[in-house]
């Protein structure tokens, strides 16, 4: 989405789309739960038996926070720079520029689990959008649905990209989100945030008339480091944001009151000009300066189930290190993925020329993604450790990690290791609570 705030997570995306709307038929939907699982990737694992087949992912059971359902796992090959040219055709360019610009840098392989797992309810939704939702709005928006996946059978680029925007990520979370910004010699200051969103699409009653266009509502406020902290934001956020307008209000402390602002997104810098504002949950649009490609899909090395990078016995020393994070903590798997092509339109501007995005297959979540400049030079990389809570269920785009290769500094964010709560999920609250009356209250209340 494009607005001007720290991490708010996994939270927001839109994309946009030249191709005309499409859902598919009767017969084509029926193959969902069959051939396709309930969400549109193939049931199938591949022939090699190197991806499994999906089973209805990680079995519901009690997980303490900083258990690891595959803690017993053993890697199954390490990737170096010395060795990295055998595997180049599963690694996106990100990860073989990594391999070039840090010696010391390694990708630990594991056995693929397909662990993405999410409630009946939205199942059933999703299965009922595959003959339902259409674009609209040049690809803007999508009309008659709610909630579940909207496009599980996509046809073209910008349906695949919605499916990320709208995934499942409960009623809404609150708690805090943890980032890092590095210098070159691996130094780095934590900048604490506290969140609270609340999603309107995907709650299990709603209905395209009940959520009146509106895809989430979130407060965020810095809490540290004091250079940073007092300036709390308010967003109203709608699904077609081309349409209809996303609201955002800033407090300050020095001024003492609430103000509306305008949207920021698009290319705006966010942690020491690490990242863009649209970079936030890997994305979060709108691409209407972009036209998207679908590329197919392809069996490729991503991060996926990384729990001991969630892991509560670890401090953010650990985790953050010079020019990379610690690779001993990330996990990678082999995984089929969408791959979607976004390039700047004539007459547009965005500092990020060209990106490739990849999604997973099971989550439709962005997981990595490689990112050109102006001069259609590789600059910058980043990826998406995620992990499936199945006491939810719902899979999280939590801890992310964006590279700039050129300065050799990155950003970690939403680490939330050394936090005494864990974030709350299916949290909610009424449109009405996000007002920028409550925002003053909200920025100069402490949480616990």
């Amino acid at each position: 989405m494009k607005k001007g705030i720290a991490p708010l997570a996994a939270a927001l995306c839109i994309l946009l789309a030249g191709p005309a709307p499409a859902k598919v038929g009767a017969d084509e939907a029926a193959r969902l739960g069959h051939e396709l699982t309930p969400l549109g990737a193939e049931t199938a694992g591949n022939a090699q038996g190197t991806i499994p087949k999906w089973s209805g992912g990680l079995p519901k059971a009690d997980m303490p926070r900083g258990s690891n359902p595959y803690a017993s796992d053993k890697p199954l090959y390490t990737i170096t720079a010395q060795n990295a040219a055998q595997y180049e055709g599963m690694l996106t360019e990100g990860y073989k520029a990594l391999f070039k610009t840090f010696p010391d840098y390694k990708m630990i392989v594991y056995p693929t689990h397909r662990s993405a797992s999410y409630p009946q309810w939205f199942y059933d939704a999703t299965k009922k959008n595959a003959s339902a939702v259409e674009l609209t709005d040049s690809g803007y928006g999508f009309c008659c649905a709610a909630q579940g996946y909207p496009f599980p059978i996509p046809k073209n680029g910008t349906e695949v990209m919605w499916n990320h925007i709208m995934r499942y990520n409960t009623r809404g979370f609150r708690g805090y989100l943890n980032s890092a910004a590095t210098a070159a010699d691996g130094s780095f200051v934590v900048q604490r945030d506290y969140v609270e969103l609340a999603f309107m699409y995907n709650d299990p009653t709603a209905t395209p008339d009940s959520i009146k266009g509106m895809n989430l509502y979130a407060f965020q406020k810095t809490i540290a480091p004091p250079n940073l902290a007092g300036e709390a934001h308010l967003l109203h956020v709608p699904i077609d944001r081309i349409a209809n307008q996303t609201n955002v209000w800033v407090y300050n402390n020095t001024v003492g009151r609430a103000r509306r602002i305008g949207e920021v997104g698009y290319d705006n810098p966010l942690f020491d000009g690490l990242m863009t504002h649209d970079q936030l949950d890997m994305f979060n649009g709108p691409l209407d300066r972009y036209t998207i490609k679908l590329l197919g899909k392809k069996e490729m090395l991503i991060p996926y189930n990384s729990y001991k990078l969630y892991d509560p016995k670890l401090k953010y020393k650990d985790i953050v290190t010079r020019g990379h994070i610690n690779q001993d903590l990330a996990r990678y798997e082999l995984h089929r993925v969408w791959v979607i092509e976004a390039s700047v339109k004539p007459g547009f501007a965005h500092r990020y020329k060209k990106r490739v995005f990849y999604l997973d297959e099971d989550s439709w979540i962005v997981h990595a993604q490689d990112i050109y400049d102006e001069r259609d030079q590789f600059w910058r990389t980043a990826e998406s450790h995620s992990i499936a809570f199945a006491n939810v269920p719902v899979v999280v785009n939590g801890v992310q990690v964006h590279y700039d290769l050129q300065s050799r500094r990155y950003v970690v964010i939403n680490m939330t290791n050394e936090e005494r709560k864990l974030i709350e999920y299916d949290w909610e609250a009424e449109p009405a609570y996000f007002s920028p009356a409550t925002l003053k209250r909200f920025a100069t209340t402490a949480q616990q």
